[in-house]
């Protein structure tokens, strides 16, 4: 007798200090699924599980969903848990892209060749255009040795 006053006071306190939040899907499933263990014990009808379950599912707060337990034992909704808000992950980069590599490479090769190429046909008309490109590209070498000691450290 007194574990089933124990059971009352408790719910009543739980009631006062919680009554008016809102029941999460979760909190109305731990109520159908409990429902169903009373019911399995014997302790509710049929006609009175269908009650309480429909009581379960349309409850707007807490002490709602709490007042289809009254009367049973024990076993009744328990909302301790705090419900953390959902947080969305954001995928880490992936490291290595082999085929994205090979491809930049395959393009920046050609378009390397090509252009060496357009230059030294170019530089046998006028040989400063040799010194030229070679200033751009000792130039453009340098830069991407400077850029990448800096990413590396």
């Amino acid at each position: 007798m007194s574990e089933l006053m124990h059971a009352d006071v408790e719910a009543v306190t739980w009631t006062l200090e919680h009554g008016g939040t809102r029941p999460s899907d979760s909190d109305r499933a731990q109520g159908q699924r409990l429902l169903d263990e009373h019911v399995a014990m014997g302790r509710l009808t049929s006609e009175e599980f269908g009650d309480r379950a429909a009581q379960v599912q349309h409850a707007r707060t807490k002490s709602e969903l709490l007042a289809a337990f009254q009367g049973l034992p024990r076993s009744h909704p328990r909302f301790d848990e705090q419900v953390q808000p959902r947080r969305f992950a954001i995928p880490e980069p992936t490291a290595d892209v082999p085929h994205l590599r090979y491809a930049v490479t395959a393009i920046v090769s050609s378009c390397a060749v090509a252009g060496a190429i357009g230059t030294l046909l170019l530089a046998l008309q006028e040989p400063a255009v040799l010194f030229a490109a070679a200033g751009v590209l000792l130039t453009v070498y340098f830069a991407l040795v400077i850029l990448g000691h800096r990413t590396e450290s």
